[in-house]
Formats: C-alpha cells, structure tokens, sequence
C-alpha cells in the first residue's frame, strides 16, 4: 500500500509539473500563478506546495526534470563505464535537446531562476557531478593529464554549459547554437587539459567546433 501511495503521489507531481508546462508555453511566466496551475492538474493549490514546493522549487523541478536519468548514460548494461567524454558529450545534447523542446516554457524559466544549476540547492542531482565525472573517466583512460584537478575541470565545463545555457534563454544563441556552444565548452577543457598523446586530436576538434560555433550561434 506505501508503494502503490508513492506512486500516485509521484503521478500527481509530474501532473502538476506538466501543467505548468503547458501553461508557461503560452503565458508570460508572470501571469502564471499556483492556481492556475492547480486547476490545470485537477489538484488543489496545497497540493502543488506538498509535492513539489514553492513557485520557485517547481520553477527548479522543471530543470531538474531534465537532469533526471542522465547519471545512467556513464553505466553500460553490464556495469562497465562507458566512454566517458562521449557520455558527457550525449548527456549534454540530450539536455539541450529537452531544453529546446520547451523551448517557450524553458526560455522563461532559465531567465527567472538566473543560474539553474545554483538556484537549486534542491536539484536532485548536482549537475556537477555529471562533468566532474567525466573528467575523472577521462583521466583515468589517459585522455588528460593527471596532474590537473578533475573537480577544477569540471567545474569549468559546467560553467560554460550554464553560460551557454542562460546566453540561449536570454536569446543571444540560436537552438543550434546552444548546442554546439555546450559542446564547444566541453572542447575547450580537453583541448586546455590534454595528455600529450591525445592534445592534437582535441585541438582539431576544437577548431572544428569553434567555426561550427561562428557559423550557426549568434543570432
């Protein structure tokens, strides 16, 4: 019975969280209040503040939506790591991908929190993680140096990813150009922490990426 009680619990949430989607698609995210989004979910106003929170923790529950699963992309089936600059690399398309989608409700919110990734100290998953993450499996495959702090390092990719993130929600990047500046971020901290038998290759791909970034970003 606890089981089948948290399951409906969690089917409310994400009612809740989906009808404040479809409102902040069309609504200017001033005008849209917990009642309305109440009565879009068929709950009540308390509801809304017993599952998810405060306006501002649903507004960090959205973004954290997207977050959600990412964690598994640095897992193969069989527990073995993946490569893990290509897990971070998919991890960030498939977030800018999510962003993009909503990209009416997504826009408002990214301006309205600031910084996603600082506005929630109650995001589930530090997106942190993800990046440091990968550089840890990076150094460990040879790809970068080891005398460079993975923390520092992926504390710099994450960083980019924000700027890249709040730049497209204040409308300086195209969709496209979201996506290649995250990528691009991610670049740039390989091709900086390169090991010596692998900074040519970064390099190349960092050039790539940044005419790729002069061509489709700025609007």
């Amino acid at each position: 019975m606890a089981g089948l009680r948290e399951r409906k619990k969690e089917r409310r949430r994400q009612a809740i969280l989906d009808a404040a989607l479809e409102l902040l698609r069309s609504n200017d995210i001033r005008s849209v209040t917990l009642e309305q989004i109440a009565a879009r979910a068929e709950v009540s106003p308390p509801t809304i503040y017993n599952l998810v929170g405060t306006r501002e923790q649903l507004l960090v529950a959205l973004v954290d939506r997207i977050s959600e699963g990412l964690m598994d992309l640095f897992a193969a089936p069989d527990g073995e790591p993946r490569d893990p600059i290509a897990a971070a690399r998919r991890a960030v398309d498939e977030s800018v991908a999510a962003f993009v989608a909503d990209s009416a409700a997504y826009r408002q919110i990214v301006r309205s929190l600031g910084d996603p990734a600082c506005a929630g100290s109650q995001l589930s998953l530090d997106p942190v993680r993800l990046h440091i993450r990968a550089m840890r499996g990076a150094q460990a495959k040879g790809l970068l140096r080891r005398d460079l702090d993975p923390v520092a390092l992926g504390r710099q990719s994450l960083l980019t990813y924000i700027a890249a993130l709040q730049m497209w929600a204040g409308g300086g990047l195209s969709d496209e150009g979201f996506r290649t500046a995250a990528q691009h971020g991610i670049a740039t901290v390989l091709a900086a922490a390169s090991s010596d038998a692998h900074r040519e290759h970064h390099l190349a791909e960092l050039a790539d990426l940044g005419r790729e970034l002069a061509r489709v970003a700025w609007r």
